[in-house]
């Protein structure tokens, strides 16, 4: 499951391999900036995070996180993600 939930809108899955998903997207309704939120999900499955048994996105940090998606055509993508 990579869709939204009720509290993050995916506007964007920028990266999608295997069983781990990082979207773009908008939390609990606020269109004034982007947040990036990441799961494992599974074909047949929730996934985690979940709650209740309903799926959940992640947030991830929003100061001091840089994303690049190198090789993002290729079959083999990868994520670099840098905190500070």
């Amino acid at each position: 499951m990579i869709e939204s939930t009720s509290k993050f809108e995916v506007v964007e899955i920028v990266y999608n391999k295997g069983s781990f998903a990082i979207a773009k997207g908008y939390w609990e309704g606020d269109k004034s900036k982007f947040f990036l939120a990441c799961r494992w999900h599974e074909k047949d499955g929730i996934g985690y995070p979940q709650t209740f048994g309903k799926p959940q996105w992640m947030l991830l940090p929003t100061d001091g996180l840089e994303m690049d998606v190198l090789n993002s055509l290729s079959s083999s993508p990868k994520v670099q993600l840098s905190f500070s």
